[in-house]
């Protein structure tokens, strides 16, 4: 179960902001089903994973789709911590397993998540690799959920050891970008949109992280 503080700084973030984004899905994917989106930010710690799980979280309580949340930022995993679940499978279980028996439910909440796996620190020279796995997991997903939320790694700086969300842009149907109201910098942002717009990317809309909410990475 999520802990009390968490639980409202949650509600904060399911106000006119991420009611916004959620309204921006819908009109950007034209209401697609099954329908995947990558949540990044130009920076690290500009909330991205606060950001994923109130949009969960708020998608989940509509009750009409069938939800999940996904870390796929093996590099610096915040999930498990939001949700205060522990991470118990290694990543060639998450890799090479079956998408069913890899999730959790966080008490409360009718959504599904799946955390990045017990040994993420362990696997400095893989993320590459694996690329064609992880996209295997989300084919999976696709195959379940009605909307996927996938909590990624920050856009800069890039690095060999996390899994790269420009390439992980590619294989959703839209991509949200994160900016802390009074931290981001504007010249990363636009640097980080640009990034995602050559590569193809669908820009679903950017999401406004207020100061203090930003905890999450």
């Amino acid at each position: 179960m999520m802990k009390p503080e968490l639980k409202s700084r949650i509600a904060l973030q399911q106000t006119a902001e991420v009611k916004r984004a959620l309204a921006a899905l819908d009109h950007v994917l034209q209401e697609q089903k099954p329908a995947s989106v990558l949540v990044t930010s130009a920076s690290a710690e500009e909330g991205k994973t606060l950001c994923v799980s109130a949009l969960a979280a708020a998608a989940a309580s509509l009750g009409a789709d069938r939800i999940l949340a996904m870390d796929l930022n093996w590099y610096r995993p915040a999930l498990h911590r939001y949700f205060e679940e522990p991470v118990q499978h290694d990543a060639e279980q998450i890799l090479q397993g079956d998408l069913s028996t890899l999730v959790s439910q966080p008490s409360g909440l009718s959504l599904d998540v799946l955390f990045a796996p017990a040994d993420h620190g362990a696997h400095t020279n893989r993320a590459q690799s694996d690329f064609a796995l992880v996209e295997n997991l989300l084919k999976q997903a696709k195959e379940s959920y009605d909307l996927i939320i996938v909590d990624s790694s920050a856009i800069f700086p890039t690095n060999r050891t996390m899994m790269d969300p420009v390439m992980l842009s590619r294989e959703v149907e839209g991509v949200i970008l994160v900016v802390a109201k009074g931290i981001s910098r504007k010249p990363s942002v636009r640097r980080a949109q640009k990034t995602l717009e050559i590569a193809g990317a669908n820009i679903a809309g950017i999401l406004t992280n207020e100061p203090g909410e930003s905890a999450a990475r």
